[in-house]
């Protein structure tokens, strides 16, 4: 295993965050689609690259950098979210998740946006694999991301 201070991949960081969320990761081991499969290795490489973790906060950041920081957008990513049935995974958080995660999140929402938009370039959804072996900090820096 990597040390916390090697410069990763984004290949070795997607594989380390499926490894420490495996227990929240709905579609790992599971018979789905290619096409709900593609939808969720990007949404998993978005929560790297952009360094959101799985919280229920982790969640909503990963949505805002997807809508404004990416190839994707608004409407692509609702409706990659009902083609794919990833609104269901909102169903495993409580009202207690969203008590404790609806203030930050409303802070951080300008924050991500402005963020986002000082981006260089958006981060390309669905062709990503070219960057697979390129450092987390290379990229992030060729994108201007700010996680």
């Amino acid at each position: 295993m990597t040390s916390k201070h090697t410069i990763k991949t984004l290949h070795q960081a997607l594989k380390k965050f499926r490894i420490e969320h495996a227990h929240y990761l709905s579609h790992t081991g599971k018979n789905i689609s290619p096409e709900q499969m593609a939808f969720y290795n990007a949404h998993d490489v978005a929560h790297v690259l952009f360094g959101c973790d799985v919280s229920l906060y982790g969640e909503g950041k990963v949505k805002l950098w997807t809508i404004f920081g990416t190839t994707l957008g608004f409407w692509n990513h609702i409706m990659a979210y009902r083609q794919v049935g990833a609104l269901q995974l909102s169903k495993r958080y409580g009202v207690g998740d969203v008590l404790r995660n609806i203030f930050p999140l409303l802070l951080a929402i300008p924050i991500i946006i402005i963020r986002a938009k000082q981006m260089k370039k958006c981060w390309p959804w669905s062709d990503y694999e070219r960057y697979m072996d390129m450092s987390l900090d290379d990229i992030r820096r060729e994108y201007n991301i700010v996680v």
